[in-house]
């Protein structure tokens, strides 16, 4: 049986077959890779496996905390890790450090399964410390409910024990996740056909992963199988890599911040694409590279892509805007 995330490779793959309004420039992968920033001897210089930990809970700093409560927060995190950007001020770093700062007040008790599950839209602010309503506040809040509902009936309370019930496994995590909690199961219809991307379920693996280093609650055999997380920032990465290319009218909705509907084609298109150049760019890693074990793993390539993105949002172009709860 086809894995989460083997379908997710094999969906975005056939939308770049056929994708008319977004394409993918090989040979501007090729020169990156071969002559570029991710050339080699530059990838050498590179900490691709680097985690930003800057917005989330610090081992070092907050050793009065468990891990099953660093892991509770993680969960929290990326139930409501979307769509920012209706609110010109709001990132993410307000998100997930507005939480960890909760998490430290509160000692836990805010993520804990009873506080998510009848949490409201007003006191998940709070908790942010954020001076207006949020962007799909109610919905964000319904999100944790139904996070804080899916670990009281199935999991003791933990989301540690959804994690510990995977069994090292970063594929079938995804599975429970999507199978626990509807909010996650980031898929759409393209053409008549299923394509999936599972985001939130995505990166909150990987949180895991980064945020416990590749131990314990963290430890996936299968890490590899992650793909990039397809979100607004890294196809401005790419943009500006000339990795992808907009046709002209797509080119000029989003430099005109024109709002994008969720499901559309463009929208599935500029997301399967972003998914599918980074697993090219991997290709042709393996290709050139002598030295095969600097070929980073998908989600350590997208944590760079992510990073170089951040870095310069406030002199690249807009990123495209679709109002959307799957990121």
């Amino acid at each position: 049986m086809e894995g989460p995330l083997d379908a997710v490779r094999r969906t975005t793959a056939e939308v770049a077959e056929v994708a008319e309004r977004v394409k993918i420039n090989r040979a501007a992968i090729s020169s990156l890779v071969r002559e570029g920033k991710l050339r080699e001897d530059s990838v050498r210089s590179l900490d691709l496996s680097k985690w930003d930990e800057t917005d989330h809970l610090d081992p070092s700093q907050d050793a009065h905390l468990d891990n099953d409560t660093r892991c509770q927060y993680l969960f929290a995190v990326d139930a409501i890790n979307f769509c920012f950007w209706p609110d010109g001020e709001l990132e993410y770093e307000h998100v997930a450090g507005g939480l960890k700062e909760s998490v430290r007040r509160t000692g836990g008790a805010c993520v804990s399964s009873e506080s998510l599950a009848k949490v409201t839209g007003p006191e998940l602010r709070g908790w942010l410390s954020w001076p207006r309503p949020l962007p799909q506040e109610r919905e964000r809040a319904r999100l944790l409910n139904e996070l804080g509902g899916a670990l009281n009936a199935h999991f003791g309370g933990r989301a540690s024990e959804m994690v510990r019930r995977a069994g090292g496994s970063a594929s079938e995590l995804v599975r429970l996740i999507l199978a626990h909690l509807p909010g996650f199961r980031d898929a759409c219809v393209y053409r008549g056909r299923q394509v999936f991307l599972y985001k939130r379920a995505q990166i909150l693996v990987g949180d895991l992963y980064g945020s416990f280093r590749g131990q314990g609650l963290g430890a996936f055999r299968d890490v590899g199988k992650l793909t990039m997380f397809a979100d607004y920032r890294v196809p401005v990465t790419l943009l500006e890599l000339g990795v992808l290319e907009y046709d002209a009218d797509l080119a000029r909705r989003v430099r005109a911040r024109e709002e994008i509907a969720s499901g559309s084609e463009e929208e599935v298109e500029i997301r399967a694409l972003t998914v599918h150049a980074v697993e090219v760019i991997l290709e042709e890693m393996r290709e050139a590279f002598e030295d095969k074990a600097l070929v980073p793993k998908s989600i350590e390539l997208d944590w760079f892509l992510w990073r170089e993105g951040e870095n310069r949002r406030e002199v690249s172009d807009p990123h495209h805007r679709a109002l959307t709860v799957f990121y």
